[in-house]
């Protein structure tokens, strides 16, 4: 199975937005246009090596950030996306977040 590449856009995009960053100023940044940004979040195009390479390095992640688990995602989260989410999250959220999952492994049988 190849790459997902909806799961490497969407990766992406979530690291971009954390940072506060545009889609106008990474284009600028990486000297590609708008349009290509767009359609590498949205996973439309294949992103080569070369441009993954110069992505994460502009968000501040290894490449390896981008890409794990990509080929196995099947419509769930999987540990990679979910440990990127919190790892993006403020201390703060993160114990907000760790005590409402807390809550929630505790009582599910309620739901």
């Amino acid at each position: 199975m190849g790459l997902n590449y909806k799961v490497i856009g969407n990766r992406i995009q979530n690291r971009r937005k954390a940072k506060g960053i545009t889609q106008a100023k990474m284009a600028e940044a990486l000297d590609v246009s708008v349009g290509f940004i767009s359609q590498v979040e949205r996973g439309v195009c294949k992103v080569s090596l070369d441009s993954l390479a110069a992505m994460a390095e502009y968000l501040d992640c290894p490449p390896s950030a981008l890409l794990d688990d990509s080929n196995r995602y099947q419509g769930a989260y999987s540990q990679t996306d979910f440990n990127t989410m919190y790892e993006l999250l403020s201390p703060t959220d993160q114990r907000l977040f760790y005590y409402m999952l807390e809550v929630y492994a505790k009582n599910r049988e309620l739901l």
